[in-house]
C-alpha cells in the first residue's frame, strides 16, 4: 500500500524514453495483458503476479480512469502465494504414502508414484487455504518521468522494474545520486566530478 493511504517511504525510479504516440490505448491493453490471475489449488504454479486497480486489490479489471489519476498511472502490484509449510506437507505426504502402499499391497513405490502422490497432498492442502497476498502501489508522473514505488525491498523493487518494463516497455532505473545528477540536468563536467567524491566522516572516530 502507500500512494493513497499509509507509509510516505517509497523508492524512485526514472523512466527512460518517450511515450508512444497512442499510450492511453496501448498502455490500457498492456495492464489487460499484464493483469493479476487469481491462483487456484490446481494450478502448477504456486504465486501469480499482475496489476491490480489501487487502493482496490480485488479489482482485476482496470480500464484508463481506473488507473489515470490527472497525469499519474496508479496501480497496485498484487503477488500471491501459496505457502504450504514444509512440516505440514511432509506429514501428510508420508501418511498418504502409508495408505497407498497398504490399499495397493506395495512395499515400495516408484519415484513418479511418489510424485503423484506429494502433488494430490499439496494440492488438497491449498484447497484448505488462501494464498498470501502482497500489495504494492505505484504512482507514475507521465509529465516528469519518476515512478514512485511502495517499496524498499531489493527483491521486491527487481521484480517491480522487470515487470513494470515488460508492462510497459520502457527502461527504468533506480533512482541513486548519479542517477539524481543525470536527471537533474547537470553538466558533464559536474556528473564526471562526481565521480570522485568519496564520503566524508564527520564524527572523530578517535573519541
Amino acid at each position: 500500500m502507500g500512494a493513497i493511504s499509509g507509509t510516505l517511504s517509497y523508492k524512485v525510479f526514472y523512466v527512460q524514453g518517450e511515450l508512444p504516440a497512442d499510450w492511453q490505448d496501448s498502455f490500457v491493453q498492456a495492464v489487460e495483458k499484464h493483469g493479476f490471475e487469481e491462483l487456484e489449488p490446481d494450478d502448477d504454479d504456486d504465486d501469480s503476479v499482475g496489476w491490480v486497480v489501487v487502493d482496490r486489490p480485488l479489482q482485476t479489471q482496470i480500464d484508463l480512469h481506473a488507473m489515470l489519476f490527472d497525469h499519474f498511472i496508479n496501480l497496485s502490484l498484487r503477488q500471491d502465494r501459496y505457502a504450504v509449510p514444509s512440516g505440514l506437507l511432509n506429514a501428510h505426504f508420508e501418511e498418504a504414502v502409508r495408505e497407498y502402499m497398504l490399499e495397493n499391497n506395495k512395499r515400495k513405490l516408484s519415484k513418479f508414484e511418489k510424485e503423484d502422490i506429494k502433488e494430490m497432498v499439496k494440492r488438497r492442502l491449498k484447497e484448505k487455504q488462501y494464498p498470501r497476498m502482497r500489495i504494492t502501489d505505484m504512482s507514475w508522473d507521465i509529465q516528469r518521468g519518476q515512478v514512485r514505488f511502495w517499496s524498499h525491498s531489493n527483491k521486491t523493487c527487481e521484480l517491480f522494474q522487470g515487470f513494470f518494463e515488460d508492462t510497459f516497455g520502457l527502461q527504468i532505473l533506480p533512482a541513486n545520486p548519479y542517477i539524481n545528477a543525470v536527471e537533474a540536468g547537470l553538466t558533464e563536467d559536474d556528473i564526471e566530478a562526481l565521480k570522485m567524491v568519496e564520503p566524508s566522516i564527520f564524527v572523530d572516530e578517535t573519541i
